[in-house]
């Protein structure tokens, strides 16, 4: 009974010592920089008033959360080149900068290109309000451009016109490269 009840408290001072030794990885809140709204249509890529219309399902990306949103745009200032524009949004409390945006809302939105998956993203340290308070960055904003669906066209996936250039000039290269492949080995043959 008395050598249970040491080995008992051998094990719990093992595992209390090793937890001391070597703890967890450490977790840190979300933590925003300020800036005002003139600052964030410098530094994000796209920046727009919109509503939500459609409210995806949350999927994980690079360890976090998200969930893809998409955007009926009514004035732009930067970026946009669609009516409907699809967000990636940080889908988690704002312990870690996720953001929830409601169906049937207007946001006025900060978002920035991801560059390894081309999509827009957004997160709470982002700047983004839904459109009741956003007066004052509105009038930093200055006027934006209504953008009516004649503009441009349906719906833009987050992907820049640069990013489809560069995509389909490699498939042509490429295709261009295999060609001539194939007729430089015919021709030994």
């Amino acid at each position: 009974m008395k050598r249970r009840l040491v080995m008992c408290m051998l094990v719990l001072l093992l595992v209390t010592s090793g937890l001391a030794l070597f703890p967890g990885e450490k977790v840190y809140a979300c933590s925003c920089a300020g800036s005002d709204a003139q600052e964030r249509l410098k530094t994000y890529t796209t920046v727009f008033t919109g509503e939500v219309v459609r409210k995806g399902g949350s999927q994980i990306y690079r360890y976090n959360g998200v969930r893809e949103y998409t955007f009926d745009v009514d004035s732009a200032w930067k970026g946009v080149s669609a009516k409907k524009i699809k967000i990636m949004g940080s889908d988690g409390g704002s312990a870690s900068c996720g953001i929830q945006f409601e169906k049937n809302q207007s946001y006025l939105i900060f978002a920035y290109q991801n560059v390894l998956d081309h999509k827009l993203h957004t997160n709470l340290c982002s700047g983004n309000v839904p459109i009741e308070q956003a007066g004052d960055d509105l009038k930093l904003l200055g006027a934006g451009k209504i953008v009516n669906k004649e503009d441009f066209g349906e719906t833009n996936n987050g992907r820049s016109e640069y990013y489809l250039l560069i995509l389909y000039g490699g498939v042509i290269l490429l295709a261009a490269l295999a060609i001539v492949w194939i007729w430089k080995r015919k021709k030994r043959i």
